[in-house]
């Protein structure tokens, strides 16, 4: 069996196991904090997603691309990404410190402060984590990097246990156990990247922060547009309507994150193979073959959810939510454009295009934001989920059409199954029966 598959078979095995744990969190979360609770936790947060997104500048992309170019010392890029971290975290917070002092009333009206100030510590220890993991990413070191993130959400959700059941300490509870589970998953992650690369250097590389700035300020601007794309309802909602709506819709988008697990397993496989991959040939074929069979796959799961989707928000989140049933409905029809998408993307970013990304997310957004201005006030939450669902659609389909081009692709080998697709397998589920799945 190649690297390749055992690499998108452990990763899909993870992601299930990571699916199933942040469910149990979004429905511990849910539950515990209530509609109006769950809304506040969850723009209290958006403070520092956003600003991680918008200080980010693609370091993590760049690393990735350039470990697999082989173009830098392994220890160079992983001292600096350490020194990028804590500066650009700095940096980070001090913005998130003026926002909260001087526009908190106006941007995230209904949350107290104290939320905000404390949510401002997940930024240095995600930066942190992140910055690091990238590293084995790059490396194609894709059970450690795996492992990693799977330990952090597993403290995670012992630390929720402990917190907010334990203790019955709110939202504070649930900010505090992220905090302490970044913490404990970077420590981890810090002693096991540093095996890999024998090793760390902080002498700054400046031909190496140059290079990383200017791959990954192109990458950077695209993950901002979708970070937006996929958050902005948030911000909408709650201005249009109240943070009970956002918890409602909050609901039905972490349940239709779940369908995302087959293509966020094959693209974290995806981005470090095409980066490394010198065979024009192989590179179309595979990227092709990927995208159509992800799309059927996503499908499949999105009418399942889709006929069990009332029974499945009562068992999880109670009769309180029967609000979110509906927007969670229409947004799996987005999950299905969104899947293509990353295939795509992440094939664009690592042929060293990630500008192509930028320009459309950028677009995307544009529409997003046009719709939810116009729909929200007319059909409040379940306008928010059909203009995230058309902006979506319309991204993957330009895309698609984009990358069509590039690759020398037609737009059915990319969105239809073919017959040879089966005999591939036909071969994996044999293979999985006949070997034992072993990383060096």
């Amino acid at each position: 069996m190649s690297k390749f598959k055992k690499d998108v078979i452990f990763t899909f095995i993870t992601k299930a196991i990571l699916l199933i744990f942040s469910l149990f969190i979004t429905i511990v979360i849910a539950r515990a904090l209530k509609p109006e609770g769950n809304g506040v936790y969850s723009l209290a947060i958006l403070l520092p997603s956003l600003l991680i997104t918008f200080s980010n500048v693609g370091i993590g992309q760049a690393s990735v691309f350039y470990i697999g170019k082989k173009k830098y010392p392994l220890k160079d890029i992983f001292g600096n990404n350490i020194i990028l971290s804590l500066l650009i975290s700095t940096f980070a917070i001090s913005i998130g410190l003026l926002i909260i002092f001087f526009f908190s009333n106006y941007l995230f009206s209904g949350v107290r402060k104290e939320y905000l100030f404390l949510a401002l510590m997940l930024i240095p220890f995600q930066f942190f984590l992140s910055f690091i993991v990238c590293i084995l990413l790059g490396l194609q070191k894709i059970k450690n990097y795996n492992l990693i993130n799977l330990f952090q959400v597993f403290v995670f959700l012992i630390l929720i246990g402990i917190f907010l059941l334990g203790f019955r300490l709110g939202i504070k509870a649930v900010i505090s156990a992220q905090i302490l589970s970044l913490f404990v998953g970077g420590i981890v992650a810090f002693f096991w990247t540093i095996k890999e690369t024998d090793g760390i250097s902080f002498e700054i590389k400046k031909p190496y922060l140059k290079n990383s700035f200017l791959y990954g300020s192109k990458a950077y601007l695209a993950d901002i547009f979708s970070f937006l794309n996929y958050r902005i309802n948030i911000f909408l909602i709650n201005f249009f309507i109240n943070p009970a709506a956002v918890g409602f819709y909050s609901v039905a988008t972490a349940m239709t994150e779940k369908l995302w697990l087959i293509s966020n397993s094959v693209s974290i496989v995806l981005f470090p193979r095409v980066a490394s991959e010198t065979n024009e040939k192989n590179l179309k074929e595979f990227t092709s073959f990927v995208c159509r069979n992800v799309l059927l796959i996503t499908t499949i799961g999105a009418i399942l959810l889709f006929l069990v989707s009332r029974w499945i928000i009562i068992l999880l989140f109670s009769e309180a939510y029967l609000n979110s049933i509906q927007p969670f409905n229409i947004l799996l029809i987005g999950a299905i454009a969104i899947s293509g998408w990353n295939i795509l993307a992440n094939d664009l970013m690592g042929r060293g295009r990630p500008i192509i990304n930028t320009y459309l997310s950028a677009g995307s957004l544009v529409l997003n934001i046009i719709l939810n201005i116009f729909l929200i006030p007319r059909f409040g939450i379940i306008g928010a989920a059909w203009a995230m669902t058309i902006s979506y659609t319309i991204l993957f389909l330009s895309t698609a059409v984009i990358y069509s081009k590039i690759s020398g692709n037609g737009l059915s080998d990319i969105l239809f199954l073919k017959k040879s697709d089966l005999d591939v397998f036909r071969n994996l589920v044999s293979g999985l029966f006949k070997n034992k799945i072993n990383y060096n």
